[in-house]
């Protein structure tokens, strides 16, 4: 992967983590399941920074 992959999956992950934040704000979820989703979302991303 080169360098633009990295700065795709940093885009990748921000407009998720604003797709959840937003729900969140509706009340769409409620505050577990956004802190669940917020930490799968970020481990996921931590373990392919890894690789």
């Amino acid at each position: 992967m080169g360098l633009f992959g990295k700065k795709d999956e940093k885009k990748d992950l921000k407009s998720k983590v604003d797709k959840l934040m937003k729900q969140y704000d509706e009340e769409k979820i409620d505050g577990a399941s956004y802190a669940k989703k917020m930490m799968d979302l970020t481990s996921s991303f931590q373990k392919k920074k890894k690789r």
